[in-house]
């Protein structure tokens, strides 16, 4: 699942955080093979690792220790996003050690400078010192003693703790508040323990204090949420690279298991499987990719506060301040561990007999996993934090920053756009329909050739005059099929109305019998010398008694392979004889849906778009040049921001529901703004489309669900003063699963085109 694998993209999108993982790669394969990592598993005990795994002074001198510390004490001068591109590729291949803790020791420090701890820094970015830290007091009490503190008590397992030289732990004060320590592991009165740990690879230690004294400038000036935030972010990094290699271990395995004469990765519950843990993973990285960002954010608004002196605070707290940190931190910790956790349980499951081995290394993966999950706390510790910080006000902004060509880009389209203020978004389109600015990712002369940048700055210029375009709805299908099949008369005939918004549009592709499947279409297209003659049905048809015109697939040749025999068409709606449109009542008690039954309908000659038996190519294929959309937005909708500002009075429970809500929403924003970026560099978009169909269908239930259940007994009223708008939300809701392919057809593509585990029969194209 890293770099190389062709099957995501890691946690960096960039071309240098790209660069970065695969140098990372490429060091571990020499630095620390998978034999020497399973050393540590078959003696599964702490002696193993020892202080100083053999690999240390190689990470040190790859500047690995200190890549995320400021030059200024020896680091790379990166930040914490750098360091988690690292810690993902790490986990990828279960560096052992105590690069994770002595990593998060130091961006703790970073952030907590102080006369006492800039030597620190120095030693920890040079790799001279290791690390390790606690997260909760345990029994630690910490007493005020002339000079500084005593620390007496126990703390809880300390990742790596019997290999570090500096401790952070904290300690209950006599106020009830938490003080932060950093202690020599070696100090009179320190005992470490090591644990038989879950993970042999970054065992936890027992450390007890007994009348230790701290001096006081050993005494960090942290915030607890700080540190949570902080471990949060690294710990789902590296969980991040747990469940990328579990997901690669389980892809290649069902690849080429075979069981019944078949591999076995062409069963659909195994597709399903692996195409559920792609998008978990997808998830998480882009959860844990804003999480760092946002904590880096949060540090630099405190420099430049602090610098201005301010104390310190965010002049922007609802963009980089203390909650939005919390909040992203929350989110990605709700979801990366538990995507880690899940993905090597599912890696197991899929490897039968094998994963169940102790020689099979796929239950490492389930350690480092297990062990993440139990120090850092559950995901619904995190979602009910989550939940909470979202009802104290903290919302993340997802911004997108162009590139400085963007700015000539808007200069070009201000006078042009300026036709379109002030008017309605039907009289904005007619108004810009001619000049390539309604749609210019469109090829000229219907758009302006627009690649991705020119297409942002354009969408950001026209939301800064208050420009809002209609939707063209099916007409954004029609309208590049016709550009790259149709003739120059449909070109011409077609495409003008239909940019203008003058032309409706529906399409005539389901039917009854053939579900997702298209190619098992059954309407029927006989040539005759006036032209084509159709019958058949079809359904699910919206707008189909309003719209114009319309996109039909029937079968011109029967005895063809059923994706060759398939034929493209336009249909006049108004005007075609034979057509009989049936409203369909949904579950909701609407019809906004029809049946069309065409009665030996007549086409003329010219209705075919592209080759007769190519329709299947027309009806799939688009240009390259697809429309980007800008990804600026506050990331909840208005349905999740209802359920969250009603939640502060609801029980715990629900609370943590609408939390994971919350992870959800900002993944699919996160994953939105990660794909425009890929595009604006001129990547290709990887899995993004996909995740976003998968996880958003699924979101939009769930808030309808909770919505609704909310409600209580009104729920079940269907009048306006009860339930009537959150029950017809809910029925409404469930055809967002089966609309455009139905999520187990999504979840087959996924696992056929982005996974590449086989198909479950041979098709013939």
């Amino acid at each position: 699942m890293g770099i190389g694998t062709g099957i995501g993209t890691g946690i960096g999108i960039t071309e240098e955080h790209r660069a970065l993982a695969h140098s990372v790669r490429g060091w571990l394969a020499r630095a620390a093979p998978p034999g020497e990592v399973r050393k540590l598993l078959d003696a599964h005990g702490p002696a193993a690792l020892g202080a100083r795994p053999a690999h240390w002074e190689a990470l040190a001198a790859q500047g690995l220790t200190g890549i995320h510390l400021p030059e200024a004490y020896g680091g790379g001068g990166g930040d914490l996003l750098d360091l988690a591109v690292v810690l993902e590729e790490a986990a990828y291949g279960s560096l052992p050690g105590p690069y994770l803790a002595t990593a998060l020791v130091g961006a703790v420090l970073r952030r907590a400078v102080s006369p006492g701890t800039g030597d620190l820094l120095r030693a920890l970015a040079a790799g001279d010192r290791t690390a390790a830290f606690a997260l909760t007091p345990g029994t630690l009490t910490a007493t005020p003693a002339p000079g500084g503190h005593r620390l007496d008590g126990t703390a809880p397992p300390v990742l790596t703790g019997e290999a570090a030289d500096l401790l952070l732990l904290p300690a209950a004060d006599a106020s009830g508040g938490v003080l932060w320590f950093l202690v020599d592991a070696g100090a009179e009165g320190i005992a470490v323990r090591p644990h038989r740990s879950v993970d042999p690879t970054r065992p936890t230690a027992e450390v007890r204090a007994d009348a230790v004294h701290v001096p006081a400038h050993r005494v960090l000036p942290l915030d607890s949420a700080l540190v949570a935030d902080l471990a949060a972010v690294l710990l789902a990094a590296d969980a991040c690279g747990s469940a990328a290699r579990s997901l690669d271990t389980a892809v290649e395995h069902a690849t080429v298991r075979e069981q019944f004469g078949r591999p076995i990765g062409a069963f659909q519950a195994v597709k399903h499987l692996c195409s559920d843990m792609l998008v978990r993973l997808e998830q998480a990285r882009a959860l844990t990719w804003d999480a760092a960002r946002a904590a880096d954010e949060a540090a630099r608004a405190a420099d430049e506060a602090g610098a201005a002196g301010s104390g310190g605070e965010s002049a922007r707290p609802d963009v980089a301040g203390p909650g939005v940190r919390g909040l992203a931190a929350a989110l990605a910790a709700a979801t990366a561990p538990e995507a880690a956790y899940t993905c090597a349980k599912d890696a197991i499951q899929i490897l039968g007999g094998i994963g169940f081995t102790w020689e099979h290394d796929a239950h490492l993966q389930l350690r480092r996993a297990v062990l993440a999950r139990q120090l850092l706390g559950t995901a619904d510790t995190h979602r009910l934090r989550a939940a909470r910080l979202a009802e104290a006000g903290a919302r993340r902004e997802l911004a997108l920053e162009l590139p400085a060509e963007a700015a000539g880009h808007r200069a070009e389209a201000r006078p042009h756009l300026a036709a379109a203020r002030g008017l309605t978004p039907a009289g904005a389109r007619r108004a810009l329909a001619g000049t390539g600015y309604a749609a210019p990712h469109l090829p000229a002369p219907y758009g302006l050739d627009a690649g991705p940048v020119r297409q942002l700055a354009i969408q950001q210029e026209s939301r800064e005059q208050g420009i809002r375009l209609s939707d063209l709805s099916i007409a954004t299908w029609v309208v590049p099929s016709l550009i790259a099949y149709g003739t120059e008369e449909q070109r011409e005939r077609y495409l003008p109305a239909t940019l203008r918004g003058d032309l409706q549009w529906c399409q005539l592709f389901s039917e009854p019998d053939a579900g997702s499947d298209l190619a098992a279409l059954r309407t029927r297209a006989v040539r005759t010398d006036e032209g084509w003659r159709i019958t058949g049905q079809k359904v699910w048809t919206s707008a189909a008694r309003t719209a114009d015109h319309g996109i039909l697939l029937a079968r011109t040749d029967p005895d063809a392979p059923k994706h060759r025999g398939l034929t493209y068409f336009l249909v006049d709606m108004k005007n075609a004889e034979g057509i009989d449109i049936r409203p369909l009542k949904e579950i909701t008690g609407e019809a906004l849906f029809n049946e069309v039954y065409f009665d030996d309908v007549l086409l003329p000659a010219d209705a075919v778009v592209g080759e007769v038996g190519g329709g299947w190519r027309v009806a799939r294929d688009t240009l390259g040049n697809e429309r980007v959309h800008m990804a600026d937005q506050m990331t909840f909708d208005s349905g999740l921001e209802a359920l969250i500002a009603r939640s502060a009075g609801l029980d715990e429970a629900t609370r943590t529901r609408i939390g994971a809500l919350a992870a959800e929403a900002h993944a699919l924003a996160c994953v939105r703004l990660r794909t425009t970026l890929q595009q604006v560099s001129g990547r290709e978009p990887g899995a993004g489309a996909s995740v976003r169909k998968l996880v958003q269908t699924l979101h939009q239930q769930k808030v309808a669900e909770l919505t609704l259940e909310l409600l209580g007994p009104d729920g079940a009223v269907d009048e306006p003063a009860a339930g009537q708008r959150a029950l017809h939300g809910f029925l409404m809701s469930r055809c967002l699963t089966i609309a455009g392919g139905t999520t187990q057809i999504q979840l087959n593509v996924v696992a056929e085109r982005i996974l590449g585990l086989p198909r479950d029969r041979p098709h013939r194209t």
